[in-house]
């Protein structure tokens, strides 16, 4: 029900809210999130008391950060957040032989969403992190889902992100390429020097649901993905089938 003078609805004001925070900005005034939301100030005041009585949001001297409540709203209900939990043995096997950056990503719109990273010490300083996104061609994790999604969707996001994305990387026969191969190894994409390797995780009818990657700046990764690629593929299957044996 729309009932502000902008005919945004209760909900799409509490998202507004919401979509403020961020990994670099997890703690923020009423006031800047007035700003940033272009709610006035009093609506943002209240909104924010508001979603801090029911524990949205957590209330502190110097402003307002994301509560504990939505977290644990989606540990408990949220599909990706359990696909995170069953997938994160194996995410630790691979993390325990590799080091790097282990990470899990689903498609969510025109991104891939990373719902699970494991890190070492030593690994690159890369983008993003979890619950990060990166649109799906700039990732090996994320052109692995756009591989897989459907012919309509990928024509879609070629025809959207033609000027964004050089053509070699998103042409059919690239995406092709992927599919046939079963993974997907890409250098230098978005940090110069390192290495993204990625493959697919399918759930029972042979749906591509996910996607499991590593991000390294090993040069022998770039020359020979394929012990690599082997590791994750292991890995896949057993994620395979622990969402396919269990609902």
């Amino acid at each position: 029900m729309a009932n502000s003078r902008t005919g945004d609805s209760v909900l799409a004001r509490l998202d507004r809210v919401l979509s403020t925070f961020s990994a670099a900005d997890s703690l923020l005034s009423a006031a800047e999130i007035a700003r940033r939301t272009g709610l006035p100030p009093a609506t943002a005041h209240r909104l924010c008391r508001d979603m801090a009585e029911l524990g949205w949001l957590e209330s502190l001297p110097a402003g307002y950060m994301v509560g504990t409540r939505l977290w644990e709203m989606t540990n408990r209900s949220a599909p990706t957040m359990k696909l995170a939990v069953r997938a994160r043995p194996y995410l630790s096997d691979v993390h325990t032989v590799m080091g790097q950056h282990v990470q899990l990503g689903v498609i969510e719109g025109h991104e891939v969403l990373f719902v699970d990273r494991l890190s070492a010490r030593e690994a690159p300083r890369i983008h993003g992190g979890v619950a990060g996104r990166l649109p799906l061609h700039v990732s090996a994790t994320g052109l692995v889902l756009l591989a897989h999604a459907s012919p309509e969707f990928r024509t879609f996001y070629r025809t959207h992100h033609r000027e964004a994305a050089p053509s070699q990387i998103i042409s059919e026969d690239r995406l092709e390429q992927v599919r046939q191969q079963g993974y997907c190894a890409q250098t230098g994409v978005i940090e110069r020097e390192v290495t993204g390797v990625a493959v697919p995780i399918r759930q029972r009818g042979r749906a591509v649901v996910a996607a499991l990657g590593v991000v390294t700046d090993d040069d022998d990764v770039a020359r020979r993905p394929a012990p690599w690629v082997q590791m994750l593929q292991i890995a896949a299957r057993g994620i395979q089938r622990e969402i396919s044996g269990r609902t």
